[in-house]
């Protein structure tokens, strides 16, 4: 008998129990800011606070406590791990136990909880209270749906491991959809040149490097505003302060070969080597800088060549249609080992 008082006397008032989060993830650094600290990770806990009463009165002595999420106030399906703290001392009707369902059951969704008891050392039956009790915010801020409540400027600081193929840092944003992972817009209309975004690297690597994996990807884009009839208004799209430096992609050394099968200088006219790379076959619009590294007996000035885009298969270069080329201009061969930088730019 006293079992069932102590069960309908919990059913009753475990709902008046309260969530009560055992960290704060964020907090107040001194006027106008805010900061996130990482020096203690963050875990996925919390405190459950109830009370429990026996025909009347405050429950004393030790009971057998199950706790289950649902995504649902009735039936519904469960929601992380099935928790259960054996023995948990009652004094005066007021318990309190730490759960943790696991790290991915709050994110943003309602969850209810349902509590199942049993008087402690038992290893019979749990009985199951109803109604399930809807789970409080407090454990939502284990995970931030909103951070509009954040003040800023807000400072992260902390060190992290990994390796430049590694896509993990301090702040890590896995966008699994279609939009944007992270948004950097600056709405003002003040004159003064602040980025949007800005990385700056006091290391050896990129302030800001981006990576597309797909065959259609960019891994960097700017966009500028473009007047009528070639007219160019605004901004510009790509800004340079410094040195260039691009990838063997899209520049390389070009040799020349007169011979053999890799012979790469026009039949009867080796004042004439063909081009050939995959930004260039078949692109009349690219835009190809050539500077020569090495010409044998040529004159070394840079005007002693010329660079052409072959529409036709037509003498002294037959059967190079779509191709571009680097043409003597004095008409004099290129010698066997004749190198040329190359630099490509195309849309």
């Amino acid at each position: 008998m006293r079992r069932n008082r102590v069960l309908a006397a919990a059913a009753a008032l475990l709902g008046a129990a309260a969530l009560v989060p055992i960290a704060t993830v964020l907090g107040d650094d001194g006027p106008g800011g805010s900061r996130v600290e990482f020096a203690t990770a963050l875990t996925t806990n919390f405190t459950y606070q109830g009370r429990l009463t026996d025909g009347g009165s405050p429950a004393n002595g030790a009971y057998d406590l199950r706790f289950i999420l649902y995504d649902a106030d009735t039936g519904g399906a469960q929601v992380g791990a099935t928790v259960t703290r054996d023995d948990v001392q009652v004094t005066n009707g007021l318990f309190t136990v730490d759960l943790d369902f696991g790290a991915s059951v709050f994110q943003g969704d309602a969850r209810w909880m349902e509590i199942a008891v049993r008087p402690g050392s038992s290893t019979g039956a749990f009985t199951v209270l109803s109604p399930r009790q809807p789970v409080s915010p407090a454990p939502y801020a284990l995970f931030a749906a909103s951070a509009g409540s954040l003040k800023v400027p807000l400072a992260v600081g902390g060190n992290t491991a990994g390796a430049p193929s590694t896509p993990s840092g301090l702040i890590t944003v896995n966008q699994a959809g279609t939009g944007i992972a992270i948004a950097g817009n600056r709405t003002t209309t003040d004159p003064a040149e602040y980025p949007a975004v800005l990385g700056v690297n006091a290391g050896g690597g990129a302030g800001v490097q981006g990576e597309a994996t797909a065959p259609n990807g960019v891994g960097v884009r700017g966009f500028a505003t473009q007047g009528t009839a070639g007219a160019f208004v605004g901004p510009v799209a790509l800004e340079l302060d410094g040195a260039l430096k691009v990838s063997d992609d899209i520049a390389f050394v070009h040799n020349v070969v007169t011979s053999g099968t890799s012979k790469n200088t026009c039949t009867g006219s080796d004042a004439i080597t063909v081009l050939t790379h995959p930004l260039l076959d078949n692109n009349p619009d690219a835009l190809v800088f050539v500077t020569p590294q090495f010409l044998g007996s040529l004159p070394t000035d840079p005007i002693a060549v010329r660079v052409d885009y072959r529409l036709d298969s037509t003498a002294p270069c037959a059967g190079v249609a779509g191709k571009w080329t680097i043409r003597s201009i004095n008409g004099a061969d290129f010698p066997p080992g004749a190198t040329f930088n190359v630099l490509v730019i195309t849309k």
